[in-house]
């Protein structure tokens, strides 16, 4: 049974992620974690977070379709990726490994999304699991 978040869930989702960002300093590059952890935090009211469930509803489209959700993807690949005919989760998860290797060396990356696993990142988050916060992984060591 899929459930789907309803608009004015996902602003009040929106304003605590923007509310995190502004909490730990403006940092650049984590709106994924801080996008997980409104979720988090707005998960114990599950009345207001769900619709009703649908039947065959797909996805939502800004989950499954934003590539900068994996690590290591940023604004400019993003945009070179879209160039180059990437443009979703999708579309990395389906790429061979050579596939992904010739558009890295494409995009000049240097073997970057082979490094970072971009494929399976792709897969984990289009089964959806929550992106690889691995700022918080080097935290989580140092202690």
């Amino acid at each position: 049974m899929q459930q789907h978040i309803l608009p004015e869930v996902e602003e009040a989702i929106r304003a605590r992620a923007y509310q995190f960002w502004l909490e730990e300093g403006r940092p650049h590059g984590r709106a994924d974690i801080h996008w997980q952890r409104a979720l988090a935090s707005l998960v114990s009211q599950p009345e207001t977070m769900m619709a009703a469930p649908a039947k065959a509803a797909p996805a939502p489209t800004a989950v499954v379709s934003d590539v900068s959700l994996i690590g290591g993807i940023g604004p400019k690949i993003k945009a070179q990726l879209a160039d180059a005919g990437v443009a979703s989760l999708a579309d990395i998860a389906a790429l061979s490994d050579a596939a992904l290797a010739k558009l890295d060396t494409t995009l000049g990356l240097k073997g970057r999304s082979a490094r970072e696993e971009w494929i399976a990142q792709a897969k984990e988050l289009l089964a959806g699991k929550p992106p690889r916060a691995k700022a918080d992984q080097a935290k989580a060591k140092k202690r």
